[in-house]
């Protein structure tokens, strides 16, 4: 048995509904992923709406929700459709329909006036829900004024912007530090793409398209930030290559709705990882999906890149950073190498330079970014893997074939005796000194001295080559030159706690 209220609000609620026109036969929504309008078909008769979006497929079902109510929800959800991206559309919309707290949020909302529907916001809504919670009722009070319906009129619309919802900080992990990769993970990626470009340009056949895709993948993350949407919205004709070995892209940075062109701009992919773009450019179209347009450069959806993207971190680093976090850290080098507010604005995407604050806040001082690099402070240093055998004595380094002996000349300043080499220095590729420190093959000499002594004697090319590259920390000598001090002074001081092993 219903007592009086309950009857009330029923009687309002279904005048209501009776008073409301018929749903168009169909409803379209632009989904810019693959560029066209996606269509409901029959939404005043159907209780399963079919959704697509960013290749991905979905549907929304009104069958729970008793019958006055659920053909005033169906409109809300119609108009919402109407002036939202799907992705947000669909996310609010499922929400009012199966959170049964919000539909008794949107009851009140069709059966009190706008004036105490202020006093239930106050009251109840912002002062125990989450800030999501109320963004979606205030989306639902927005079309209740669109649509005219109860007391709501479209001239209230700024009255419902001004309800207060909590306070919440989207850039809390900016904040404390826990979205930025360390430098040893960035140099992973930095080594990983070097090694891969190599592999190109030597054997490129014994390389999988799949690899080849999920790097190029890591490249726009890592060097522009570029979220999962923007890079699945790349087409092959904003992929572009020279004679010269150059690749330039054609990046989305703004979506736009119906047949507006969507905003994009140019990005130059650096040099050494242009091989990489170049010889998938060559295989893309040998990719097959179902569910991306025909001419989608990666052949994948938003969603499974972002998964592939946190798979190849993972097995990269031993850490399922986000394409999120790759942007976070792509921002905060640049905020770091005292770029302006308008070009890392500009570098986000985003339609102001106030977001772009958050980065500058977090931002290391010029001093601090110095005494990372030289391995000074443990405060701003984050220590590198070294190799994981035991350390020589300087009897058996001197019994090692002379290939096996590691000696040098880094910035012409010679360096020898820091250990061997298990597979001699003549088939290595690498820089020999810069490179050992973080190399599995190496064999320090257990003498925690010998490996500070490096580390001294190259403190001065650090300041030349950071000075020369105008502070910018991803900068190829001034990273490789921070990681290998990093890592040698992690070798002395294992050394030196390990009674002259490193474990």
């Amino acid at each position: 048995m219903m007592d009086a209220e309950e009857k009330i609000a029923v009687e309002c609620i279904s005048s209501i509904a009776a008073e409301l026109p018929k749903l168009s036969a169909v409803i379209r929504y632009y989904d810019d992923f693959e560029d066209g309008f996606n269509s409901i078909r029959d939404p005043e008769h159907s209780d399963c709406w079919d959704i697509k979006y960013d290749g991905e497929k979905c549907r929304l079902d009104f069958s729970g929700i008793p019958v006055p109510l659920k053909s005033i929800i169906k409109h809300i959800a119609a108009d919402i459709f109407s002036r939202m991206d799907p992705s947000g559309a669909e996310k609010i919309c499922r929400g009012l329909i199966n959170n049964s707290t919000k539909r008794n949020h949107i009851i009140s909302a069709l059966t009190v006036s706008p004036e105490e529907y202020r006093r239930i916001w106050i009251n109840e809504i912002s002062a125990s829900e989450t800030w999501s919670y109320c963004r979606d009722i205030r989306v639902m009070l927005h079309s209740l004024c669109n649509l005219s319906i109860a007391g709501w009129r479209p001239e209230l619309s700024s009255y419902v912007s001004l309800l207060e919802s909590p306070q919440r900080d989207i850039y809390k992990t900016v904040r404390t530090g826990e979205c930025f990769l360390p430098l040893e993970h960035q140099s992973l990626i930095i080594d990983h793409l070097d090694t891969l470009a190599a592999r190109v340009l030597k054997n490129k056949d014994s390389i999988s398209t799949t690899v080849l895709r999920d790097a190029c993948l890591l490249i726009l993350g890592h060097q522009y930030g570029l979220r999962p949407g923007q890079s699945a919205r790349v087409k092959c004709i904003d992929v572009r290559s020279y004679e010269s070995g150059v690749v330039h892209l054609s990046l989305p940075l703004l979506k736009q709705r119906g047949t507006e062109a969507m905003r994009k701009v140019t990005r130059k992919i650096k040099l050494e990882w242009c091989p990489i773009f170049i010889e998938y450019t060559k295989r893309c179209h040998t990719v097959i999906s179902s569910n991306v347009p025909l001419d989608s450069y990666f052949k994948l959806a938003p969603k499974q890149l972002s998964i592939k993207l946190s798979d190849l971190m993972e097995q990269l680093t031993g850490t399922r950073w986000s394409p999120t976090d790759l942007r976070h850290t792509a921002a905060q080098r640049l905020a770091d190498a005292g770029t302006a507010h308008i070009v890392l604005s500009e570098f986000m995407g985003h339609s102001t330079t106030l977001s772009a604050n958050v980065y500058f806040d977090a931002s290391q001082t010029q001093a601090q970014r110095i005494n990372q690099a030289l391995g000074i402070s443990h405060i701003y240093s984050t220590v590198a893997n070294v190799a994981k055998t035991r350390t020589i004595d300087k009897n058996s380094l001197l019994n090692l074939p002379a290939d096996q002996q590691i000696g040098g000349v880094p910035h012409g300043i010679p360096i020898a005796g820091i250990g061997g080499c298990a597979v001699g220095q003549s088939v290595c590729t690498k820089n020999p000194i810069l490179s050992c420190y973080t190399c599995r093959k190496f064999m320090p000499l257990a003498d925690p001295v010998i490996h500070e002594s490096v580390v001294e004697t190259l403190r001065p090319i650090v300041n030349e080559f950071l000075s020369a590259s105008r502070f910018n920390d991803e900068s190829p000598a001034y990273t490789q030159l921070k990681r290998m001090f990093q890592a040698a002074l992690d070798v002395s001081e294992t050394i030196k706690r390990g009674n002259g092993k490193v474990n």
